[in-house]
């Protein structure tokens, strides 16, 4: 994690640097969900929050959100290594905010998004895909309203890795409008610069077929 997290952003600089924001590129492919590990890196977990309700203030400070730790608060300085920080410049819209300029995935390659993307979208490098809109970018009329189906990706770095990048997504349940929101999921791969699919999480089912997938080569074996 960069040691600029831990200093917060809750001054009238960090407010005005939210509203102005920056930019880069790049597109997504799709891959199926569910299966432990990560489709490009076969020695790589998924680590799962599993299911959460972290509510998202509608207002300009929102939810600090350490991904490694699980640790929220609604400044900076009060979640020391914060990766993600949804907010709202405006009250009922939606904007994001990052450790980095590069924090956030954008499937279209511009800071305008969208940032809402398909169950099993790829999320990896690089990292000219990632974006840091804050609140010059209302990314409330992309998500889906009354529903669960909004999932968003991000790259952070990993304070108990060495600052190495990784990859994650994280889950958004909307109510009617884009000021009503709650975070109710999020995981990223274990290995620096290991690809996840959006959506993705480690199965025990999956988890089981592989350790009867063991013993029956050992039984073969024997």
């Amino acid at each position: 994690m960069s040691s600029a997290n831990s200093c917060g952003k809750s001054g009238i600089g960090h407010r005005i640097d939210r509203v102005l924001a920056s930019s880069a590129a790049a597109v997504a492919a799709a891959t199926g969900l569910g299966m432990i590990g990560t489709s490009q890196q076969a020695n790589a977990v998924i680590v799962y929050s599993g299911s959460v309700a972290i509510p998202v203030p509608d207002n300009l400070d929102g939810v600090y959100l350490n991904v490694v730790t699980g640790a929220t608060g609604s400044t900076g300085t009060s979640v020391p290594g914060w990766d993600i920080n949804p907010y709202s410049v405006v009250a009922g819209e939606f904007n994001l905010w990052g450790w980095s300029t590069q924090t956030w995935y954008s499937s279209t390659g511009t800071i305008a998004g969208p940032y809402r993307v398909p169950a099993g979208t790829v999320i990896g490098p690089p990292a000219t895909n990632y974006f840091r809109p804050g609140g010059g970018t209302n990314v409330g009329p992309q998500m889906n309203l009354n529903s669960t189906d909004n999932y968003l990706g991000f790259r952070f770095q990993h304070e108990g890795n060495a600052n190495q990048i990784h990859y994650g997504w994280v889950q958004f349940a909307f109510g009617a409008n884009a000021g009503s929101r709650t975070i109710i999921g999020y995981a990223y791969e274990d290995v620096a610069g290991a690809s996840i699919p959006a959506g993705a999480i480690p199965e025990p089912a999956s988890l089981g077929l592989l350790a009867l997938g063991a013993l029956g080569l050992a039984a073969r074996r024997r």
